[in-house]
């Protein structure tokens, strides 16, 4: 990241968030690296001030007089097209690639830093504030299971120890920096969670974190991505770890990764696997796989884990490993242990029945954390009122004052409406305290806090339209007050992890080396929500969303969504409503152009954006080859505007049919070339992204490129249908539900309408809440289907009923309550509808309108 000369102003930087960088340090680290990196370094901002914050987002700002914006530039957005917005909020201090042009007033009156690599500058900003704390710091990776490992040695170990840690998931190249900021000399250990999707990128995050120690989750083959292959994904992920002291991982992991880890490997094993007596802490399970002995150091201890799926019991091993070697005995771990839940590492959000959001975060609850769980709230759309219910951050390592002083300056950076106080441990001199510093941070802010759980529940009962964060640890029994603030409508459910969408998004545009977007949200958003996935795109940056009718895009607007919005089935008769609503129709036919051109002159528009689609082989909209001269002609009226020029790939996941796909773009290329070419054109779907390579060669695709700067996603960005595996495209949707009752149905005797699917054993089955109403298929019934209930595949049983679905649970403590899959990461939605005899997009657009949805983020 540069020359040991960059680490002279250590002395001078002096802690996190809640300390800060004096304007001298700053300045220094600023000419220093302007000085090793090519770049120039400008002072004429203020010269006094502490700076607490970095931003990289002009909607997250928080208290911009004490924050350093960086200017990045990625797939979805350009920070330099924000300067002068985050001028009018206050920022003075910069870090960018160039000063615009038109854009220069900003840069009298502050601190400017000017590098080619604004990224590069963050993590070294981050490395230099690393540089300040000299406890042990330990990187996680692996191919999963990272958020739940860091989060798991965290609970495991003692109180007494003040622990750092990423917040939420933040382990990329932008999230890794962001996270190492937040370090502060108080703190005893750092946990620092680091990922990967691109070759070379881990030596970055290495040179950001400087751990000191490593631990290795987990080594997967199913998505090796940009990868050449298993053996390549490991060395790419073991780079972390080259100058560590020693690596934690699961025995099996060592011959994979020894030549590329430091000698000392610190492993864990079952005691029934090869070279079990290699490891230092050997785990012999029972039978039920909840119960295990643990042997470590020459003594032993039982201890009971409170899931029986074998991920997560190797994720809690390799914790329990790490845990023991930081402080926790194994007293420590036989207490801890049992209360272990399997985390999301996630903030996710459902509609309250009353108004507004119920904003959860299932992850750590620290100081970085809250400030991100914060700031979510601040974002959380409408104009209600902003309620934060948040409980003591006890395993920061500070005293109960300087708590009161992080949380109330957290508090007064964020305009909230409401804060209530979850302290049940707390004196009536600490909630006095603390009530006065957050008045004093925020005088209008209402301060209510709660020592006495019923007390919390009966406001919660209480509390009109609001957006609400619940911001707790993640062992305080506060399940009462969420279920007063968004009491359950049915407990089938349907996730979306927004991370994962914005991801494969970003693979599939880089894949097909594409610059533009159009993200196709049409069936109300394939059966998730429109709005919510609306807001999430427009904030990525994507060129258009796409609508399948004029009210779907009417529904956008009215959310607040500026976004601009195709509508790819437009009716005549609603050309008011979407010229109104600035919604872009797509013209499908010669004479749907003319009906839209004798509208807007009739109506005086002018400049009115439409899209226009040619038929190119699929045989059902567009205009026909002899229609592009007329078409084009029309076109020229000051009226209308044209927009972009679209085409459909009718078997573009065809293998057989490739010829006939690679036929359609060469025609759609030669006509736009011919009558279009003067603005975006896009023919490519996700199909087609995912298989660009496979039916065009690429000589074909530098030839035709003209035509491929735009990509049109709708099921590629949820990680189903072509090349998933291939291209690393995560999972976004899951389906779960609840057992709702166990069932004894002795041998020779069916279950359900008709008693069908009799066995000649006697059985335990598991009835599920969930149906065919829900979206669950019919066809799935009597075997063919299965759910995943903590790593087991339970098959289906009967015929699936409109509201029920009953499983096979025979042999397992499965209990009411529990939580099954029916889709997502296993079984997949693709796998599901394969067995069902259909398609993704027919099961989606099926789930019913009872399902819950749930955002994660």
């Amino acid at each position: 990241l540069g020359p040991p000369r960059l680490r002279d102003c250590e002395a001078i930087c002096r802690g996190m968030t809640g300390r800060g960088w004096s304007v001298d340090a700053w300045r220094q680290w600023g000419a220093a690296f302007a000085l090793s990196h090519d770049g120039n370094f400008f002072e004429h901002g203020p010269e006094t001030g502490l700076l607490r914050h970095v931003s990289t987002d002009t909607r997250t700002q928080t208290q911009p007089s004490k924050s350093i914006f960086f200017a990045l530039v990625g797939p979805w957005h350009d920070g330099h097209d924000h300067l002068q917005e985050a001028y009018d909020a206050g920022i003075r201090r910069w870090v960018v690639g160039r000063i615009p042009q038109k854009s220069v007033r900003w840069t009298q009156d502050s601190d400017v830093l000017v590098v080619p690599d604004v990224i590069l500058a963050l993590q070294h900003l981050a490395l230099t504030q690393r540089h300040t704390f000299h406890g042990p710091v330990l990187a996680v990776t692996g191919s999963n299971g990272k958020t739940t490992v860091k989060e798991w040695i965290a609970s495991l170990l003692p109180e007494r120890v003040a622990i750092h840690r990423s917040p939420l998931s933040h382990n990329s190249q932008l999230g890794v920096p962001l996270s190492v900021w937040s370090m502060d000399e108080h703190h005893d250990i750092s946990l620092i969670e680091a990922g990967i999707s691109m070759p070379g990128e881990m030596v970055k995050l290495r040179e950001c974190i400087c751990p000191t120690e490593g631990v290795l989750t987990h080594l997967g083959e199913a998505h090796v991505g940009n990868f050449e292959n298993a053996e390549h994904l490991a060395r790419e992920k073991c780079a972390l770890f080259k100058d560590c002291s020693r690596v934690f991982l699961p025995e099996s992991l060592r011959q994979a990764c020894s030549e590329y880890l430091p000698s000392h490997i610190v492993t864990w094993s079952f005691a029934h696997e090869p070279n079990a007596t290699d490891a230092a802490l050997l785990v012999e399970m029972n039978s039920a796989r909840r119960q295990a002995s643990l042997r470590w150091n020459g003594k032993t201890a039982d201890v009971t884990f409170p899931f029986a799926n074998d991920v997560s019991v190797r994720n809690a091993c390799t914790a329990i490993l790490v845990a023991l070697h930081h402080g926790s005995t194994l007293d420590d771990i036989q207490q801890k242990t049992p209360s272990l839940s399997e985390l999301t590492g996630r903030m996710s959000s459902v509609k309250r029945p009353r108004g507004g959001l119920l904003i959860q975060d299932d992850c750590n609850h620290d100081l970085g954390s809250l400030e991100v769980a914060l700031q979510a709230l601040e974002r959380a759309p409408g104009n209600g009122s902003r309620v934060a219910i948040i409980g003591d951050v006890t395993q920061s390592g500070l005293a109960v004052q300087e708590r009161i002083e992080r949380i109330a300056n957290l508090v007064g950076s964020v305009n909230l409406d409401e804060f209530w106080f979850w302290g049940p441990n707390w004196n009536p001199i600490e909630t006095e305290a603390l009530q006065r510093a957050l008045c004093s941070a925020s005088s209008h802010l209402a301060v209510h806090c709660f020592s006495e759980l019923p007390a919390l529940v009966s406001r919660a009962n209480r509390l009109d339209k609001a957006n609400v964060l619940v911001k707790v640890s993640s062992h305080a029994p506060v399940e009462a007050v969420i279920q007063a603030l968004a009491p359950a409508r049915h407990v089938t459910t349907l996730t979306m992890r927004t991370s994962n969408l914005i991801e494969n998004v970003r693979i599939l545009k880089s894949h097909v080396g594409a610059t533009g977007v159009v993200a196709v949200i049409k069936g109300l958003g394939y059966g998730t929500d429109p709005v919510a996935l609306g807001r999430l795109l427009e904030a990525q940056g994507v060129d258009w969303l796409a609508v399948a009718y004029a009210d779907e895009g009417v529904a956008l607007r009215e959310a607040g969504i500026q976004s601009p919005i195709m509508v790819l089935n437009p009716d005549p008769i609603t050309f008011e409503t979407m010229h109104s609503n600035r919604l872009e129709p797509q013209l499908v036919s010669l004479k749907h152009v003319r009906m839209a051109l004798a509208w807007a002159e009739a109506h005086e528009a002018i400049g009115w954006s439409i899209h226009l689609k040619l038929d190119t082989g699929m045989h059902r909209l567009g205009l026909a080859p002899f229609e592009d001269a007329e078409a084009a002609k029309l076109l020229r009226s000051p009226s209308l505007q044209l927009a972009s020029v679209m085409s459909h790939l009718a078997g573009a996941d065809d293998v057989t049919l490739d010829e006939a796909t690679r036929a359609q773009v060469e025609q759609f290329f030669h006509r736009t070339s011919r009558h279009f070419k003067d603005v975006p054109r896009h023919i490519l779907n996700s199909a087609g992204s995912a298989r660009i390579t496979a039916f065009l060669h690429e000589s074909e695709r530098q030839k035709w490129a003209a035509v491929l700067t735009h990509i049109r996603v709708g099921l590629g960005m949820y990680g189903l249908g072509q090349e998933v595996a291939s291209l690393g495209l995560k999972p976004v949707l899951s389906l779960h539900t609840s057992v709702a009752k166990l069932v004894q149905v002795p041998s020779g005797e069916g279950s359900g309408y008709g008693l069908t699917d009799a066995a000649t054993h006697d059985r335990t089955l598991a009835v599920l809440s969930v149906g065919y109403a829900d979206g669950y298929p019919r066809s799935l019934g009597n075997g063919v289907g299965f759910v995943n209930w903590k790593g087991r595949h339970l098959p289906t049983v009967g015929r699936v009923c409109m509201d029920m679905v009953t499983v096979d649970a025979t042999g397992l403590d499965l209990m009411p309550g529990d939580r099954v899959y029916l889709w997502g990461d296993s079984p997949s939605l693709d796998e599901v509808a394969q067995r069902a005899g259909t398609i993704p997009y027919e099961l989606l657009t099926h789930i019913g309108p009872r399902v819950q949805r749930v955002i994660e983020r």
